[in-house]
């Protein structure tokens, strides 16, 4: 059997959120023909042979189930570049223990918005729960800007932050045999450096108003205002290499670049 995409439940030290995420993709309908790849990146804080439990579960649903455990820890970059090379779909889409999704029907329409844009990479919308209250991102500026003005997404998100969250994001394996992997320097920041790096190179990015994920807030490696100090290392070393490689960005953006590096160099 063909199989048409690839849906990738990754987790690490969280599988107590993981039921909600399960029965969400219980609940999808058309994925005769998708593949579920449930990968944990050595985790410690459960006995990850209960994964294999899920197969029998999960394959009511799924064309195919496989599960990956990682022998170390490799963090999230060299984790998402080794399953997208075993994702065996033309479309590859992620979630994580705690997000849900929206209808039952998202991966399936998700397949078809992708298809029809007729670009390699793919993004949405999520909605983010914060328990009292949800915020739907990203908003207007990031369709706009992908659409009519990507080099001003571009130059704005390196000042600024980034727009474009792996979470609600799909994937082609043709965009990875055009562009590469995921850049393995980098440990934890899976979706900016590689993002700015696409824009760099002209790449469209298709951009669709459907919501891909309900995605719980408080969990991940970086919460509220605190920033995970790896995470900022990945940061700092992306700014080092867009003035390295400073394509597409104005002098503006570069003033900036060259401003921030300074300023760690004073301490």
């Amino acid at each position: 059997m063909d199989i048409r995409a690839s849906v990738l439940f990754v987790l690490y030290n969280n599988f107590d959120e993981a039921e909600s995420t399960l029965a969400s993709l219980e609940e999808q309908r058309d994925c005769s023909d998708v593949e579920l790849i449930i990968s944990d990146d050595c985790s410690k804080e459960y006995d990850t042979s209960v994964l294999y439990e899920l197969k029998d579960r999960m394959g009511r649903n799924f064309a195919d189930v496989r599960i990956n455990v990682n022998e170390e820890n490799m963090g999230s970059v060299a984790h998402f570049n080794r399953l997208f090379k075993m994702a065996r779909g033309e479309y590859i889409i992620f979630c994580s223990p705690g997000d849900r999704f929206p209808t039952a029907s998202t991966i399936s329409g998700i397949i078809s918005d992708f298809k029809n844009s007729g670009e390699l990479i793919l993004t949405g919308r999520r909605c983010d729960d914060y328990g009292d209250h949800k915020k739907i991102r990203p908003g207007i500026f990031t369709r706009m800007g992908l659409k009519f003005c990507p080099g001003i997404l571009l130059n704005y998100m390196v000042q600024k932050r980034n727009l474009i969250s792996s979470c609600c994001t799909a994937y082609s394996k043709g965009l990875f045999e055009k562009y590469g992997y995921l850049d393995e320097d980098y440990r934890l920041l899976d979706d900016f450096p590689f993002i700015v790096s696409l824009l760099q190179r002209g790449c469209r990015i298709a951009f669709t108003k459907e919501i891909f994920l309900l995605h719980e807030m408080g969990g991940g490696v970086s919460t509220g205002d605190h920033i995970h100090p790896i995470i900022l290392k990945d940061l700092e070393l992306m700014q080092e290499k867009l003035l390295a490689d400073p394509k597409g960005l104005t002098g503006a953006t570069v003033k900036y670049l060259k401003e921030a590096v300074k300023g760690r160099e004073r301490y």
